[in-house]
């Protein structure tokens, strides 16, 4: 009995409610749930604006947005870019050019043949002498395939070609056909136009044919290895505008 009356006592002596901590600790923890609230929506607003921001950078690059400023929805067909003429056709020369040069190795004639780009287009040199005998202008069966290859990339374009022929220093004293160099270069050149119209289908109007004889030398006319390389044919693509159709008279 005594027990239970000191119980009560002590009840009696104990504050009703929580304790004054527990007030203190609730709205610290109040106060942090917003905060993270806060940070949430900052975030959720972020994405947003990086959505909005990243789906222009896409439409400044050229693709097409199905929605835009989203990102995750977009066409499946970009915006092609548009190129100048001159970039274009630059691109052309360097793919033709590689093209020659492929060729070129095809045939392991990289001791004879020699391809250069540059700002007027693809020239390709060819040593005389394995493209025609000495003083002739009858073109070597056995190079023919070579010039059937040459043949097919003039088709996959539109440029026009000039075709060039050179000769060295020594004057031609043996030949009644080809009195001077300048009778022995202009007939090879036009030697290998006609093969090019006439057996391979190449139009005329795209090809022209020029004689130098021996007035543009690659190297000094002073030895016999370098009369060698003078005498040759050039092929030169030209980085002009492709030749069109002229219009219909109406």
């Amino acid at each position: 009995m005594a027990e239970e009356q000191q119980q009560e006592t002590e009840c009696e002596e104990c504050e009703e409610g929580a304790p004054a901590w527990m007030a203190t600790f609730a709205d610290l923890a109040t106060l942090l749930m917003t905060f993270f609230v806060l940070l949430l929506s900052f975030s959720n607003m972020d994405v947003v604006k990086f959505r909005t921001m990243l789906g222009s950078v896409k439409d400044a690059f050229g693709t097409v947005t199905e929605n835009p400023g989203d990102f995750e929805e977009r066409s499946s067909t970009p915006i092609s870019i548009q190129l100048s003429e001159k970039e274009s056709s630059m691109i052309d020369m360097l793919e033709m050019g590689d093209k020659v040069k492929q060729a070129i190795e095809d045939h392991e004639l990289e001791n004879e043949a020699e391809v250069t780009i540059d700002e007027n287009g693809v020239t390709l040199k060819i040593t005389g002498k394995l493209m025609f005998d000495a003083g002739s202008a009858s073109i070597k069966e056995d190079f023919k395939s070579f010039l059937d290859t040459i043949t097919k990339i003039i088709n996959e374009n539109n440029y026009p070609v000039a075709i060039e022929g050179h000769t060295d220093n020594i004057p031609m004293t043996s030949s009644p056909l080809y009195p001077s160099n300048w009778e022995l270069s202009s007939s090879r050149a036009t030697a290998v136009l006609r093969y090019l119209v006439e057996k391979k289908g190449i139009p005329a109007k795209r090809l022209m044919a020029v004689g130098y004889a021996d007035t543009r030398p690659l190297v000094p006319n002073d030895s016999p290895e370098n009369r060698a390389k003078n005498r040759r044919v050039e092929f030169h693509f030209m980085k002009e505008t492709p030749v069109t159709n002229p219009p219909e008279a109406g």
